[in-house]
């Protein structure tokens, strides 16, 4: 189809979203978001992962994983997979490949820390985290949420992709039953945790670390922490013990966030092709790899 000047929000209102819930996801998740949005969506993401101790076990290990030792290569991993399952959806053999290296590495991490991969609340909460991350921080910069299409796509692509991934009691069970419910079982389990814990909070300030690095000049890193703070909720504040930024600095922060959303989505041109795609022609990246059907092993 011929691509005019503003075409995505178009495509995506044009499209049934209970049938086109995968082209929906890869139109609102890989078009306008580039490299450096998908970057801050995994610094904002991962310490709501490791809320839990669980999750902080399993991420930081002692010191030993990759999010500590080398938290570049992890992000670049992990992002891989991100972006596979954002473009090629949960029908697609690109993404039952990414999600099975996923659960194999869960599996041989589960071997050290056995019953830390086996509450499936802990997947149902990652997933939804995945699919509504982006909803909410858009609403936390002042900007309209996912439109209606938007959030029932969202809800089917996640609902179909908890259905791929293990957990050392079985399927993922109980996802939510709409988007909405998604929205309240994320407020529901970040408000459990409550305990501060080593590996949880080191792994957050890896995570924070890395973003200010590869996005910000040395002078200039406490930008980059300043706006990813600015976006954590509540209970990542309170659990990994991170002082909030001063409120005209959160204000300064989401209207920069506002501001790089609005040129990108209301005017400048839309983008022909998806950023995987871009970076294919590029072969830059870990989303040149998501194009070329590379393959990453997050570990």
């Amino acid at each position: 189809m011929a691509r005019r000047y503003k075409w995505i929000a178009g495509e995506i209102e044009r499209l049934d979203p209970d049938v086109d819930y995968e082209r929906i996801w890869a139109l609102s998740s890989t078009y306008w978001v580039d490299e450096f949005m998908m970057s801050f969506l995994y610094s904002v993401s991962f310490p709501n992962f490791m809320l839990p101790a669980n999750g902080g076990r399993t991420v930081g290990r002692g010191g030993t994983g990759p999010v500590i030792t080398d938290p570049d290569r992890r992000q670049l991993e992990t992002v891989h997979h991100f972006w596979t399952w954002f473009a090629h959806g949960p029908s697609s053999e690109h993404t039952h490949a990414s999600v099975e290296q996923v659960n194999e590495m869960h599996r041989g991490i589960s071997r050290r820390y056995p019953g830390d991969f086996g509450d499936p609340e802990d997947f149902v909460y990652t997933l939804c985290y995945l699919g509504a991350g982006y909803h909410r921080i858009r609403q936390l910069a002042g900007l309209p949420g996912y439109t209606n299409r938007q959030r029932i796509a969202a809800h089917r692509h996640w609902c179909a992709m908890a259905e791929l991934f293990w957990t050392e009691t079985g399927p993922v069970a109980g996802f939510p039953a709409d988007f909405a419910a998604m929205l309240t079982f994320l407020d529901e389990w970040e408000s459990r945790h409550q305990d501060w814990t080593p590996d949880g909070a080191a792994c957050t300030r890896a995570v924070i670390e890395q973003f200010a690095a590869r996005w910000f000049p040395r002078p200039l890193h406490f930008l980059g922490r300043a706006m990813l703070c600015s976006f954590y909720g509540e209970a990542v504040l309170r659990v990994h013990r991170l002082r909030p930024p001063d409120r005209r600095v959160v204000a300064l922060m989401r209207t920069g966030m506002r501001g790089y959303v609005l040129a990108k989505e209301k005017l400048l041109p839309d983008p022909r092709t998806s950023t995987p795609d871009r970076h294919r022609s590029k072969k830059r990246g870990s989303a040149a790899q998501v194009a070329d059907g590379d393959r990453a092993i997050a570990v």
